[in-house]
């Protein structure tokens, strides 16, 4: 695995492009719903695995880029969940 990710470099920068990518969507567009960013990302991921040949382990490039990609969106989601029960908190008077 190691010379795998020495060999192809590229798929740890697929990866965090795939972060900021669903964590900047999510972020802007808090109403844009996040099944469809993650479906965007496990395409990605397909694609990658295309564009390399390896077409055999698209179902682990999908899933590690469906699983990068739901960690921001799950916080981003917990951020924008606290802001507004702080916004609440503060119009009762607490």
């Amino acid at each position: 695995m190691g010379f795998y990710v020495l060999l192809y470099w590229h798929f740890l920068v697929m990866v965090m492009v795939m972060m900021i990518f669903a964590g900047m969507i999510t972020f802007i567009c808090p109403r844009f719903p996040s099944i469809v960013v993650l479906l965007i990302c496990g395409l990605i991921g397909f694609v990658y695995s295309i564009c390399i040949d390896f077409k055999e382990a698209s179902l682990f490039f999908i899933g590690i880029n469906l699983v990068a990609s739901s960690i921001p969106i799950l916080l981003i989601r917990y951020l924008l969940f606290l802001k507004r029960k702080a916004e609440e908190m503060e119009e009762q008077g607490f």
